[in-house]
């Protein structure tokens, strides 16, 4: 155990990975222990309502920042990126307000019946609040990330989740029908005042700096990522939507609950891995044009961290969800093993796409993105036209993933190396 101590001391990478992934597995703990209080407290409904909601914002957010975030940590000058965050401030206000305008004539005005129900609860119009302070909570965290504080993004990350977790007891407890959707919100909000009390620095100059020069200088960034992680989002976000349409809410409640839990190796373990692997890999690329070490040792981690994790889900998880979420819940269990599949190769996937970024291939993501989103929707529409069956629908739609994750494990590979240029 000591030996392992030094190890993950003296190296900067492990130890960088290892002081984000700590705070978030303590946080992610709070939900895992939350969630058997949550699932009687709330009704499999209410998760699918959740789920609903935070696909469909997460989906807008895309557009709240026009993605300059990515360009953060790329200046050399931080001047220069402070006025790329403040320019996200700005495309996240008026986007933001654009959408509340839009959903109040949808709902009130237009009285559209959406069949995916978002727009019939009345948490609808909150949605713009969300997504505004997702977008200062991206921009914050890719300031974080530029000066390597990964502590404070730990902090920020385990006062996100665990507020967000007490607060949906207490109004569970209450009976406080939409409490888990006000806690998500409240919880975003609270962790971007801490960032920002953390380093009131980065609001310098909010009403006097430029942000147009900056915003010509990586156009790129929107002209080609908002279509591609749109695409990406659709393919992640879309199921719930989707299942509402064609199934129930309860099937989405048991999907959501299924997703919720498999999800966390992700948050604790990749989310960090990719936060410091691409800042490893900008600093190697700078030294010697290439990034293909960081690359290799970040893959084979990866897979080793991966296969036990989602073997021992594939094996287990109707018996869990059944035990520790109740009866009602064995279906998302069946879910959880379908997804597993599929998670295990977005555990390795997910974090070494940032090369993408980092050397500016971004159309090239946004035309794999786009093609696996346009997939993974037609798959999940055969499921449910030849089988009727939502497990077919999630079968399928995993199929798909697995495929494109191949694929863009392949060219972020090919990227990694000096002749990247010729691809």
């Amino acid at each position: 155990m000591k030996v392992l101590f030094n190890k993950i001391i003296s190296n900067s990478f492990l130890k960088s990975v290892t002081t984000l992934a700590l705070g978030t597995i303590i946080s992610q703990v709070i939900v895992l222990a939350s969630s058997p209080l949550l699932s009687r407290l709330f009704s499999v409904a209410d998760f699918g309502v959740l789920s609903v909601f935070t696909s469909v914002s997460v989906f807008l957010a895309v557009l709240s920042t026009g993605r300059y975030e990515l360009a953060i940590g790329l200046p050399e000058e931080d001047a220069k990126a402070r006025q790329v965050f403040l320019l996200i401030i700005k495309i996240g206000f008026f986007v933001s307000f654009g959408y509340l305008a839009i959903i109040f004539i949808l709902k009130n005005v237009l009285k559209i019946n959406d069949d995916a129900g978002f727009l019939k609860e009345g948490t609808s119009l909150i949605a713009p609040v969300y997504i505004f302070f997702i977008a200062i909570y991206s921009g914050l965290g890719y300031w974080f990330q530029r000066f390597k504080k990964y502590k404070e993004i730990t902090l920020a990350n385990a006062l996100q989740v665990c507020s967000t977790a007490l607060l949906s007891l207490l109004f569970g407890f209450l009976h406080v029908k939409s409490g888990m959707i006000f806690s998500l919100v409240i919880g975003v909000i609270l962790s971007c005042l801490f960032l920002i009390v953390r380093s009131p620095e980065v609001m310098k100059g909010f009403f006097s700096e430029p942000t147009l020069s900056v915003a010509k200088e990586y156009i790129s960034f929107p002209r080609y990522m908002i279509l591609s992680d749109l695409s990406l989002t659709a393919s992640q976000q879309f199921i719930p939507i989707i299942f509402s349409i064609l199934y129930n809410t309860t099937i989405v409640g048991f999907f959501a609950m299924a997703n919720r839990m498999l999800r966390l190796p992700n948050i604790v373990i990749t989310s960090s891995i990719a936060n410091v692997f691409r800042n490893e890999a900008i600093d190697e690329l700078r030294e010697k044009g290439d990034c293909k070490n960081i690359y290799i040792f970040t893959l084979k981690r990866l897979i080793i961290m991966s296969l036990p994790i989602y073997m021992l889900v594939f094996i287990f998880s109707p018996f869990l969800f059944e035990w520790f979420f109740g009866k009602e819940w064995l279906q998302a269990g069946y879910f959880a093993r379908i997804l597993s599949v599929l998670m295990m190769i977005e555990f390795v996937a997910t974090p070494l796409n940032s090369v993408f970024y980092i050397v500016e291939k971004q159309k090239l993501l946004m035309r794999i993105q786009i093609l696996l989103a346009v997939g993974g929707i037609f798959m999940i529409y055969v499921g449910y036209s030849v089988f009727k069956d939502p497990y077919y629908s999630l079968i399928f739609f995993c199929i798909n993933s697995l495929i494109f994750n191949i694929i863009l494990l392949y060219f972020s590979y090919s990227l990694s190396k000096k002749d990247y240029e010729d691809i």
